[in-house]
């Protein structure tokens, strides 16, 4: 890393590890947006870090944006979320072929410092995608979309969010693709303001809705999904550093699970050191004795050896994931297979983290006024993303097999 990034990343740690401690816990107690966080952030220019310098971001290299995303985790895992949301949809409209809204949505991310959000998942109230999701209508001049969508995470500090669906045609033929970037403030496009969650309180995970939303279609990219496919499937088939890149948004996410558990397991070490005995008062001489500080039992000290084991072997596993993107794989499978490889260990770090910290802290651990309740239930948030752990591992079998895999999640496919 250059010395530009490395004295980047010591300024978010201070941040993280300075007056977000307290700000963590009232965002999640009250559920709101962590706009002083993304202030600071903002003057760091880190929202725009993974931008080229053309388009007014830094530019930073994969490690260094994977060490800033952790550090943000570890002082609060909401700003990191929707901090992770706005550089993947920033970066995914970097790679996309320009047209004239693209550009100007970029200029402004990059050289003014606005937010993005994209709405990709199915919205919190429902249960079935094939209600969700974004039709756009051919009215000349403009498409009119309509549609709802969920998981807008950072929607409460964005100006933008990138909404894609179908643009409906003629029974018969099969519809086109459409990309469109509109302001939040578009007439027809709401922010619900519903995230209430169990986890991840301050991530502002809305959902977003179009209601004969009126935009200009010289300002929405329109592509035949044959054409698309025919796209999809040469990327497919083409191993490249430029394609490999795309995954920094997945390794982004596992980023926010390492500093979470390095939070949680901080806690727990600290914690051990000052828990002392179970039973109140005088009645803890009466019968069996009692035990002293917890950090001086054998259990305790294993399971904390155990939580070692899954934090620093996640911290290897992931900084060797990021430094392979540079080099391309033999093939596309091989890389597909490495990604699925790297996610399951990190997604087993998180979940034996988050219950290690639990069984050694207990009860005393579990309250509010505790930093570790938040953090456990920011892992949990974490831990029920759309990988899952069973199918990971079955994708793992199957391409030891020699057979075909993909890797589908919050960070594409």
């Amino acid at each position: 890393m250059e010395a530009w990034e490395l004295e980047l990343i010591e300024q978010v740690r201070a941040l993280a590890r300075g007056p977000w401690q307290e700000r963590a816990g009232v965002y999640d107690r009250e559920g709101r947006f962590p706009r002083e966080n993304i202030d600071e952030l903002l003057a760091l220019r880190v929202p725009s870090m993974a931008l080229a310098p053309e388009l007014g971001g830094l530019g930073i290299g994969a490690e260094a944006q994977m060490r800033i995303m952790e550090e943000v985790a570890y002082g609060d895992g909401s700003t990191a979320v929707a901090l992770n949301m706005h550089v993947l949809v920033a970066s995914f409209l970097e790679s996309m072929p320009p047209f004239e809204r693209r550009n100007r949505v970029l200029a402004d991310i990059g050289r003014n410092g606005a937010l993005i959000c994209g709405p990709g998942s199915i919205p919190t109230g429902q249960l079935d995608n094939r209600q969700a999701g974004f039709r756009f209508r051919d009215e000349g001049d403009v498409v009119v979309v309509n549609g709802r969508a969920g998981f807008a995470s950072m929607s409460d500090g964005a100006k933008y969010a990138l909404i894609g669906g179908q643009l409906e045609k003629a029974e018969g033929q099969e519809p086109d693709v459409v990309i469109a970037i509109p302001e939040l403030a578009t007439p027809g496009i709401r922010v619900l303001g519903n995230w209430d969650a169990m986890g991840l309180r301050g991530t502002a995970s809305h959902d977003i809705v179009a209601e004969e939303a009126r935009l200009p279609k010289s300002e929405v990219l329109i592509i035949p999904a044959a054409m698309l496919r025919m796209v999809l499937e040469a990327q497919a088939k083409t191993v490249s550093v430029q394609g490999q890149m795309r995954a920094r948004g997945a390794l982004g996410i596992l980023a926010i699970w390492l500093g979470l558990a390095q939070a949680a397991f901080d806690f727990t070490v600290a914690y051990v050191k000052e828990r002392h005995g179970y039973l109140a008062g005088p009645m803890a001489a009466v019968g069996a004795t009692q035990p002293g500080y917890r950090a001086d039992q054998p259990w305790a000290q294993f399971a904390i050896g155990e939580m070692d084991h899954w934090l620093e072997t996640g911290r290897i596993v992931l900084y060797e994931a990021v430094r392979r993107l540079e080099t391309p794989f033999e093939t596309p499978q091989a890389f597909t297979r490495y990604l699925v490889r790297t996610v399951y260990h990190l997604r087993r770090m998180s979940e034996e983290v988050a219950a290690g910290a639990m069984r050694v802290c207990g009860a005393h651990a579990y309250v509010r006024a505790r930093p570790l309740e938040r953090i456990f239930r920011d892992m949990v948030g974490g831990n029920v993303m759309a990988w899952k752990t069973d199918e990971l591992q079955h994708s793992l079998g199957l391409a030891a097999l020699g057979r075909e895999i993909t890797f589908v999640g919050p960070a594409g496919t």
